[in-house]
C-alpha cells in the first residue's frame, strides 16, 4: 500500500521592508545608486519594499518605481513609515534616525558605505567614532573588506554591483589614447591629479584624450587647471550625464581612470568601466582595488606612477583577461548582489529568532 503523499508546505512569506536612504534621486552618488537597486532587486525577488528618504523630489521630475518611495521631511513622519514595517535596512548609518527606530523596536540591519570620517579629518572624538562605536549593536554589511575594518566586530561583506543592462562592451572602434574620468569634482576624486598626470602624457602623445564626466565645485577649477597645463584642447568637459548616457560614453573609451586621492569605500564606477570593455586604472585608496579584482591597474595616487600607467594602457598594456572577468562580473550583477542581500537579511532574522 502506497504512503500518502505529505502535504505540501508554503514557504514563510518573504519579509516585509523598509529601505531607509537619507540621499535618493533626484541627488546623484554611491549611496543613492545602491539604494535604488536593492530595493528594485529585492522588490524583483518578492519582497513587499519601500522605500523612504529625506530628499526632496525635483521639479517636474517624477521617476517611476516598481516600489513605493515615500519622502520625509522630519521624524515625525519618518516614525509613521517605520511603524509600517517590522524590518528596517539603512543605507548608511544616521544616529537620529537608527536611534528612532530602535525606540520604536523594529528590527534594524545597517549597510555601511563610508569610514563615518571626513577626508582630512584630524580630530580624535567625532561623530564618526561615535558611529563606529554604535554600529556594533546591530547586524551590519560592507561594501568592502576594507570598510568592514573600520567597524568592531566582523561585520558581513557584500560587494557593491553594477548596472549589468546599461554597461557592457561595444563592438565600435576605442581610440587608443582615449581616458575618460567619471565621478563628483570634489577634492577627494582626484580628478586635479589626473589632468596633471594626463598633461605629460600629452607631452608625449598628441592623439591622447581624456573626458571629464562629472560636475562639482572643483569644475571651474579644473577647467581653469586644463588651460594653465596647456592641455585644455585634448580635454573634454561633458558635465553630469544619465547613467544610460555614462554607459555609452565609457564604451567609446578606452582606458577608464579613477585617481581618487581620498577614502573610497567601493568604487561602483571601477565595475561600471570593466563591463564597459575599459582598461581601468584606479589608486591603492579604500576598497577600489577590490572593485577592479585583478582585471585593472592599481597605482599610488602621485602623477608618476598613474602617468606611467596611462603610458602603459596606450602603448596596449592590458589587465583584463577571460573568462576570469566575465566570471567576476557576474558576482558582481545587481541580480546577484540582492540576492546575497536578502540571504544576509534572512540569516539576521533567523539569528534573531534564536536569541
Amino acid at each position: 500500500m502506497s504512503q500518502p503523499e505529505p502535504p505540501e508546505v508554503a514557504p514563510p512569506p518573504l519579509p516585509d521592508l523598509l529601505i531607509f536612504s537619507a540621499p535618493f534621486h533626484p541627488s546623484v552618488g554611491g549611496m543613492e545608486r545602491f539604494a535604488e537597486d536593492l530595493a528594485g532587486g529585492l522588490t524583483e525577488l518578492g519582497y513587499q519594499v519601500e522605500l523612504a528618504t529625506r530628499t526632496p523630489a525635483a521639479a517636474g521630475d517624477a521617476p517611476t518605481y516598481p516600489y513605493p518611495v515615500t519622502r520625509v521631511s522630519s521624524l515625525v513622519e519618518l516614525a509613521r513609515v517605520m511603524l509600517r514595517h517590522p524590518l528596517i535596512v539603512f543605507v548608511g548609518l544616521t544616529f537620529y534616525d537608527v536611534l528612532l527606530a530602535t525606540a520604536l523596536r523594529r528590527r534594524i540591519v545597517l549597510t555601511h558605505h563610508g569610514p563615518y570620517d571626513n577626508y582630512g579629518e584630524k580630530r580624535r572624538f567625532t561623530p564618526g567614532n561615535v558611529k563606529r562605536w554604535m554600529s556594533r549593536f546591530y547586524h551590519n554589511i560592507c561594501v568592502s573588506r576594507y570598510l568592514a575594518g573600520w567597524l568592531p566586530g566582523q561585520p558581513l561583506v557584500i560587494h557593491n554591483g553594477y548596472r549589468d543592462d546599461l554597461f557592457a562592451p561595444s563592438s565600435g572602434a576605442r581610440p587608443p589614447g582615449s581616458f575618460a574620468f567619471v565621478g563628483r569634482l570634489v577634492t577627494e576624486k582626484g580628478a586635479d591629479l589626473l589632468l596633471r598626470s594626463f598633461a605629460r602624457l600629452r607631452a608625449l602623445h598628441a592623439d591622447a584624450r581624456l573626458t571629464v564626466i562629472g560636475d562639482g565645485p572643483q569644475y571651474a577649477m579644473l577647467v581653469a587647471l586644463a588651460a594653465t597645463l596647456e592641455c585644455a584642447e585634448a580635454v573634454t568637459f561633458a558635465g553630469a550625464q544619465p547613467a544610460a548616457a555614462v554607459a555609452t560614453m565609457l564604451a567609446q573609451h578606452a582606458c577608464l581612470v579613477v585617481p581618487s586621492i581620498g577614502y573610497e569605500p567601493f568604487g561602483i564606477v571601477a565595475l561600471e568601466g570593466l563591463a564597459a570593455g575599459c582598461e581601468v586604472i584606479v589608486t591603492r585608496r579604500g576598497g577600489l582595488p577590490e572593485a577592479v579584482g585583478g582585471f585593472g591597474w592599481v597605482v599610488d595616487p602621485a602623477v608618476d606612477p598613474l602617468c606611467e600607467t596611462m603610458l602603459a594602457v596606450q602603448a596596449g598594456a592590458t589587465r583584463r583577461s577571460e573568462p576570469g572577468l566575465r566570471l567576476f562580473l557576474a558576482d558582481h550583477q545587481r541580480k546577484t548582489v540582492a540576492r546575497r542581500y536578502a540571504e544576509a537579511i534572512a540569516g539576521f532574522m533567523q539569528l534573531r529568532r534564536k536569541r
